[in-house]
Parts: C-alpha cells; structure tokens; sequence
C-alpha cells in the first residue's frame, strides 16, 4: 500500500490509527502496535439495553476540575462538532478563549483544538456518551486521542456492538464494561476526590 493510496472507501488517505474491517483484516495492524503501555486500556462501555442508570451514572461524573469530562455528544457525520462539543465540555460554562474557533478549520485543527483543551484542563479521564451514533473514524480517532494524550478514553456505546467494530476494537488496547457496577466504579460522582 503507497503513502497516498486510499485507506478506506471513502477515498481517505491518512488516520491516526488505522481502522480496519473484516475486508481489510490481511492489511490490519498488529495489536501491540496500538497498546497504551502503563496506563489503562482505551474502554468501551457497552449498554445494550440502552439503561439510563449507566447515561445518568456517567454524566454524574463530569467533574472537569477533577479531570473527569463527560461528553453527549451532538451527532453528525463526522468528528468536527465533536472536537467542539468536548472544547465545551472541558470549559464546563467558562468563556472558551476563541469560541470562534469551533465554527472554522478543517478537521485536524478542531483535534488540535480540542486535544489542547484536555491538555489545558488536566482532563484524566474523557467520557463519550452516544458511541452507537458516531461514525467509525471518530472511534479511530477518539483510539488515537487515547493513546496519543494522557487522557483516558471511554465511550458508552448503548447498544450491541456491530461486528466490524468489534473487529477493529480486537486491534488496539481496550477493555470492555458491560455492567452498571463497571460504571460506577469507573465513574464516581462530581463530588467525590476521584477513580479507584
């Protein structure tokens, strides 16, 4: 595969990670090459039944001055007005220094933009709500934030796991919550000091 040949169907040439399908699982990279050494694996909380305990556990938590940033996410097509949405959650009601800023650039400005946001705030641990209605590049790049920054990714995914994103999951580090009591051990509320 050349430097500039498409990675995907949709005609991409370049990702942080590569997120890869059945289709392409020859050209897949090894796990190791996406461990997250010393640190907590990237997690993926999956609500299959849609419970509102977990969304009402997890928002509990935001806690910025903590660390702790929760994100619902407004849902489009693609990252930009995630990057946004996270800029948002880190300034939790503070001016942002250029609230202009989300309305313009390309996409890897946003991430820059954002990803400063978390280095700015000291955010520990970032929290996406609503992974089922996100597409597959944002997972890859919340992967790569995760594996990229000091911030700890997890994505709540309220629903049962589709295969080809299960398959692109088994290429990096993650581990996978399925229960209320993963949740909350994960997600203490705003008040509390901090993660066991």
């Amino acid at each position: 595969m050349g430097l500039l040949d498409p990675i995907n169907p949709l005609g991409e040439i370049a990702v942080d990670v590569l997120a890869c399908g059945r289709a392409a699982s020859l050209r897949c990279p090894p796990r190791k090459a996406l461990h997250t050494a010393g640190r907590p694996p990237f997690t993926v909380v999956v609500d299959r039944a849609d419970d509102v305990r977990f969304t009402r556990t997890v928002l509990a938590a935001h806690h910025p001055a903590a660390g702790r940033v929760v994100v619902h996410p407004t849902v489009s097509g693609g990252s930009r007005l995630l990057w946004h949405d996270i800029r948002h959650a880190v300034a939790d009601g503070r001016p942002l220094r250029a609230p202009s800023c989300a309305t313009r650039g390309n996409a890897p400005t946003q991430e820059r933009s954002a990803r400063a946001a978390l280095k700015a705030g000291a955010v520990r641990r970032l929290t996406v709500l609503r992974a089922h209605r996100i597409g597959w590049g944002v997972w890859a790049d919340l992967v790569a934030l995760h594996r990229a920054t000091g911030t700890d990714v997890t994505v709540v995914h309220h629903a049962e796991l589709p295969v080809d994103l299960a398959h692109l999951l088994r290429h990096c580090d993650h581990r996978i919550l399925t229960t209320h009591a993963g949740v909350r051990a994960l997600h203490p509320p705003a008040g509390t000091s901090g993660e066991p």
